[in-house]
């Protein structure tokens, strides 16, 4: 099962984020610094949602961006970061840092499940990658253009394993991507996929 660590303030939206995720996934829960680098320490995390506003300076996000420091220096795992509108520049500049992904809130189940698969489709590259002795995949990109490219060719791999997991039923895949089927059919035609069998 896949395990993941909540790093979140706000104990609120920590259960609620919980409560969606606590029958597929393994989790974990953080509300400051010292818990955070306590659950890492003691359990294998593969994904980490880390909130950047921890105490003791919820009002910035030095906390935060030490925390993911300190992951992404110790550890394999991927971590999506938790905004708000209005700072979502800051978010930006953790992508940079090394950080997967951001997820705007308030965070629909749909939204976070979407980025934690896109995530976790790039950590098995990765170990797989590694197994052929391959250490970074390195990737030459247009900042402004290039993490919307990355992000459509993940959503392209997870949608196409999916399809072909379920034999191209589009019925079920949406249902276990989170989504109606429309939106699959919109991504199917976007990603010019042809569907070799209808639900």
């Amino acid at each position: 099962m896949v395990s993941i660590l909540l790093i979140e303030d706000d104990v609120a939206l920590r259960k609620q984020i919980r409560f969606f995720l606590e029958n597929t996934h393994s989790i974990f829960e953080a509300g400051n610094k010292k818990e955070a680098f306590d659950a890492l320490k003691t359990n294998k995390i593969d994904i980490v949602i880390l909130d950047l506003g921890l105490p003791p300076y919820e009002g910035t996000h030095d906390e935060g961006l030490r925390v993911l420091d300190h992951v992404l220096d110790r550890y394999s795992c991927k971590v999506l970061i938790l905004t708000g509108q209005k700072t979502e520049g800051v978010a930006l500049e953790a992508i940079k840092a090394g950080a997967f992904d951001y997820i705007l809130k308030p965070a629909s189940t749909e939204k976070i499940l979407y980025s934690i698969e896109r995530a976790l489709l790039f950590k098995e590259t990765e170990e797989q990658l590694e197994k052929q002795g391959i250490k970074k995949i390195s990737l030459d990109v247009e900042m402004g253009k290039g993490l919307q490219t990355l992000r459509d060719e993940a959503d392209k791999n997870i949608i196409l394993r999916i399809l072909r997991d379920t034999n191209f039923n589009v019925y079920q895949s949406a249902k276990i991507l989170g989504v109606k089927r429309e939106s699959l059919y919109y991504f199917l035609k976007k990603f010019g996929v042809r569907r070799t069998h209808d639900d």
